[in-house]
């Protein structure tokens, strides 16, 4: 199913924006400064070669990278990245002002829709999840929500598996290093066919993260160049604590989290120039009170926009980005707000890919009613992205006429044609005192309960054909044979 055209984010003309032009352009220029003159500790000793051979100067770790190798790889990189399907269907452009909108992954505990208790993931919350997205109308990517306790070495494939085969909907997969990757890759080369065509027809992002400050592992280096060598798109996101692993302040925040994707794209670009690679990073500052990273401060929604529009603006890169969760412990008013004020800041302002929708807890407990009720919130921005249609029809002048001083307009054949255009909640009361009440008198958190165990008892996701599934059976097998052999 084509998803790419849901972002009407254009219709609403200028894009929600934090910095200048020249403030931009100053940010890019002290990050420059800050590659080249305080350098970055790259772990990995291949990329260290890579990265000298093109002019860097290298001592021992630290890597100085000159102004015109960053240039180089801003511009190597593509603008525009389509990711399709499990049906080979173009799900996502990500690029200029689209937004889309998934889940996060790898939460060690989940918010039990039917106990309201915090508990470990389970098998089976993995296979919930990704049934839970797949029906969503609103969700356009899947991550793996929680992290696979049933199997400690090779779980990064055992949750790809799960969303594999439970959702047709392309994925955003983490993976423990480059033989877990290399194994999610055969994964989806058996729904592809070759790994030629699941380059052409990218079904998965992989997701990768530098170590704030200003230091890149071997690990995270290898999985950058596995994906680059190949050619499937990948980001690469720090995830910064202002307070903490970086400059408190936005701007300081920024300028660091700018120089750390830029590190791992000049990386990424080295080992297979025009390869696909999404910008942008989180900057989620740390509360001193309570020692936390805020995932929906004010200030992180800013740096995250901020960086973005540096991303699309400036490097004319496809985004990153971050939405619809809550520092909250249970899905109440505090997680709906939360989430809501990160859904419509992102939309606004244009960020492409936007995880995390479901998120609680700082990143530790994933909730899927909050995943529910983001659904609708997500439904509702994108109708407003919509905004005013200037056609003949649109302006009614004819049935104003017509109707003229005192009249009404719930019989006007217009009224009835174009209210199909208005949109309808599908969780949202909308009734007046008495007919909510004949309804139940049930709260919007009820319902949203209702709806989230609805889909997981009775919701049937398309499922792989038997070839497809066979072969990643057997390429599980393998990866498990071979972990249990070290």
């Amino acid at each position: 199913m084509d998803r790419s055209d849901k972002n009407n984010v254009q219709k609403c003309g200028s894009p929600l924006r934090f910095l200048t032009t020249e403030e931009m352009q100053k940010i890019h220029s002290d990050t420059l400064q800050l590659l080249q003159e305080v350098g970055s500790d790259i772990q990995h000793k291949e990329a260290r070669e890579m990265l000298k051979k093109a002019g860097c100067t290298v001592k021992g770790k630290r890597v100085y990278i000159p102004h015109g190798l960053v240039e180089w790889a801003i511009k190597a990189a593509p603008s525009h990245i389509h990711i399709y399907d499990r049906d080979g269907d173009l799900a996502m452009d990500l690029g200029g002002r689209n937004v889309y909108y998934g889940t996060g992954s790898d939460c060690p505990t989940i918010l039990d829709v039917y106990t309201g208790e915090h508990r470990t993931f389970t098998y089976k919350d993995m296979e919930d999840g990704a049934k839970i997205i797949d029906a969503l109308p609103e969700l356009d990517f899947l991550m793996c929500c929680g992290l696979m306790y049933d199997y400690p070495v090779t779980s990064y494939e055992h949750q790809y598996a799960v969303m594999l085969r439970n959702s047709t909907k392309p994925q955003v997969v983490t993976a423990a290093d480059r033989t877990s990757i290399d194994n999610i890759t055969k994964m989806a080369v058996a729904v592809r066919g070759s790994l030629e065509e699941l380059a052409r027809k990218p079904l998965f992002i992989m997701y990768n993260e530098p170590t704030s400050p200003l230091n890149h592992t071997e690990t995270a280096v290898d999985k950058l160049i596995y994906c680059s060598e190949n050619q499937l798109p990948t980001n690469y996101s720090p995830c910064m604590m202002p307070g903490a692993t970086g400059p408190i302040t936005n701007a300081g925040a920024i300028v660091q989290g700018n120089a750390e994707c830029l590190a791992g794209l000049v990386i990424h670009q080295l080992a297979h120039p025009g390869s696909p690679i999404v910008f942008g990073g989180a900057m989620y500052n740390m509360d001193l009170k309570c020692m936390q990273p805020t995932y929906c401060s004010p200030e992180a929604i800013v740096n995250n926009i901020s960086l973005a529009q540096i991303g699309r603006e400036l490097y004319e890169l496809p985004t990153w980005g971050f939405t619809a969760c809550s520092g909250g412990k249970v899905f109440d008013a505090q997680a709906m707000n939360e989430a809501a004020q990160y859904v419509y800041s992102v939309g606004f302002a244009g960020v492409n890919l936007n995880h995390d929708v479901g998120f609680m807890n700082y990143g530790l407990t994933f909730s899927y009613e909050l995943l529910v009720a983001s659904n609708e919130t997500i439904s509702q921005m994108r109708r407003v992205f919509d905004g005013v249609q200037f056609d003949k029809e649109h302006l009614a002048m004819d049935v104003m006429k017509s109707v003229g001083p005192k009249g009404h307009y719930l019989s006007e054949e217009h009224t009835l044609k174009y209210n199909k255009e208005m949109w309808q909640p599908d969780l949202t009361d909308r009734s007046d005192l008495d007919g909510w009440k004949r309804a139940g008198s049930t709260t919007f958190e009820q319902r949203v309960k209702e709806r989230t165990i609805d889909i997981i008892e009775n919701y049937v996701p398309k499922p792989l054909t038997p070839e497809q599934d066979a072969k990643v059976e057997e390429i599980l097998k393998a990866a498990d044979e071979a972990a249990a052999k070290k």
